[in-house]
């Protein structure tokens, strides 16, 4: 849709015309709209530098954040059940026990058909493969490096965003 305003009447009769597509219409050309190329472009900038504040022990979780993200969303999404307790930091314990598991010849185990509950005791997270890994993993990035993600993509709609 455009909108179309007479400017001016020229003395041969002529006349001039200013016509302006909707706003709608230019922030989507501009890829500037709900699934455009630029929500597309910060999605999958935000959930790439995200990765360094995620925990890392077997790179299951990040696997599973890309596979499930659509970048055209502006949500990123890990949609397994320990992802929440990983996000929030905060350990998930057998009521019974009061502890995450019990320590066997095996390794760790876990009463089985036993629902955890969420405890205020934080998770220590593994720090060997990223340092920075810890709770609220958007908070973390957005504090560090918040400024860089706002360039990045002011950079991205500058050169054209499509």
């Amino acid at each position: 849709m455009s909108n179309r305003y007479e400017l001016a009447r020229l003395p041969n009769g002529m006349h001039a015309y200013l016509e302006l597509n909707s706003i709608n219409k230019i922030l989507q050309d501009k890829g500037l709209g709900a699934n455009g190329s630029a929500q597309a472009f910060h999605t999958n900038n935000v959930m790439q530098r995200m990765v360094k504040y995620m925990p890392y022990l077997t790179g299951a979780t990040i696997k599973i954040m890309i596979a499930q993200t659509n970048v055209n969303n502006p949500y990123i999404t890990i949609d397994v059940p320990y992802a929440k307790f990983l996000y929030y930091g905060k350990l998930m314990i057998d009521p019974q026990l009061n502890a995450a598991g019990f320590l066997t010849e095996e390794g760790w185990r876990s009463r089985k058909g036993v629902n955890k509950v969420k405890s205020e005791r934080d998770i220590t997270y593994t720090k060997t493969k990223h340092p920075l890994a810890g709770p609220y993993w958007d908070k973390r990035l957005w504090q560090a490096e918040g400024k860089a993600l706002t360039g990045k993509l002011q950079e991205f709609i500058r050169r054209g965003a499509k």
